[in-house]
């Protein structure tokens, strides 16, 4: 298809810049309010502003996948667990216990290429806990974070666990996602496998945060 012509192209109104498609939606409902637009001329805005969502959230979503992680992606995951641990946003991970627990990790993937990782790791039991979420500090801020988690969060349910936690220092993100805040004391079993034996439990900036499958259902 040939590009659009720079004839063809139209000029944006100042007070129509900057704003999102729901936006131009509550001006063009607010128009027809003071009946300065028919209901006829409502409806093609309408089925247009549509069809602009869905042509952006098929690019949007063709922009990256979710997928389960595989011995090949081992390499990757070091380099994106490392980036991060230094950072002091996760904890280091050994290369020989990444491919051991391979199957509980998912990765992120955009051009072939791994941008992002997180594991769900279950304990004795049942509950679960997402840990070494990381996102390349290239393309953050873009979904793939909350794409990751709502990736192992599924899986979670097919597993049938009740409950997923996560210790953050970025709790406005959790929350977005449906997590809600508690305390490091409601976990007794991350406390007796990593907190009792971290350097920093006394001095612990991280925030848990749950999410209990039976409120989403």
């Amino acid at each position: 298809m040939p590009p659009i012509s720079s004839e063809s192209s139209f000029v944006l109104l100042d007070e129509l810049k900057q704003n999102t498609l729901e936006e131009v939606f509550d001006k063009v409902n607010e128009l027809y309010g003071q009946e300065k637009i028919t209901r006829e001329e409502v409806n093609k805005i309408t089925d247009a502003l549509v069809t602009l969502n869905q042509v952006f959230l098929k690019q949007e979503k063709a922009n990256f996948t979710i997928r389960q992680a595989t011995l090949a992606d081992v390499d990757s995951l070091m380099e994106m667990i490392e980036y991060w641990a230094k950072k002091g946003q996760n904890l280091p991970r050994k290369r020989n216990d990444i491919i051991r627990g391979i199957q509980t990790f998912a990765v992120c993937v955009k051009d072939k290429q791994v941008v992002g990782c997180a594991c769900l790791y279950v304990y004795d039991s049942g509950l679960a806990e997402i840990r070494s979420l990381g996102v390349s500090p290239v393309i953050q801020r873009q979904g793939q974070g909350r794409a990751i988690v709502n990736y192992l969060l599924k899986r979670a349910a097919k597993m049938y666990i009740d409950r997923v936690f996560v210790l953050t220092r970025s709790p406005e993100f959790f929350s977005r996602v449906g997590f809600q805040k508690t305390v490091i004391e409601a976990l007794p079993e991350k406390i007796l496998k990593d907190c009792e034996n971290c350097p920093n439990k006394d001095k612990c900036d991280e925030v848990a945060y749950i999410y209990n499958m039976k409120d989403h259902k």
